[in-house]
């Protein structure tokens, strides 16, 4: 082989490289945040399903709200909707939580136009039943 030979491989291969790595990074900092979101909503449904004097709802979104931003401090606003606010002992309580994952591959955008641009959203919810005693 000639030498330029091997600097035209390289070339073609490094960039290639390049797209796999961090599509590979890419792929665990969304499992990472879908992880967060989900330990974050199941938190807050928890603690709210067990919370007394209908204090569940408030319960549900701020522990949902902070277990998140401790979780997954890359987002420093995650969005947390209680879908089913519970109350009665029996009843469901229904929290979603919304994470942004930085996207590594939007700064190779303008060179790739099929890579995706801005934040990834991952969503996550549970459901507990609201506990009386």
């Amino acid at each position: 082989m000639r030498r330029g030979d091997v600097f035209a491989e390289t070339a073609f291969a490094l960039p290639v490289v390049l797209l796999v790595t961090l599509g590979l990074l890419q792929g665990g900092l969304l499992a990472y945040a879908a992880s967060a979101a989900s330990q974050a909503a199941r938190h807050g449904a928890r603690m709210a399903s067990v919370a007394q004097g209908g204090l569940g709802a408030a319960i549900a979104v701020s522990e949902a709200y902070q277990t998140a931003r401790q979780l997954f401090p890359m987002d420093p606003s995650p969005a947390v909707e209680l879908l089913a606010p519970g109350g009665a002992p029996g009843s469901e309580i229904t929290v979603r939580v919304t994470l942004r994952a930085p996207n590594l591959l939007s700064p190779l955008a303008a060179l790739f136009p099929v890579l995706p641009r801005g934040a990834f959203p991952v969503q996550a919810s549970s459901t507990f039943r609201q506990e009386g005693w």
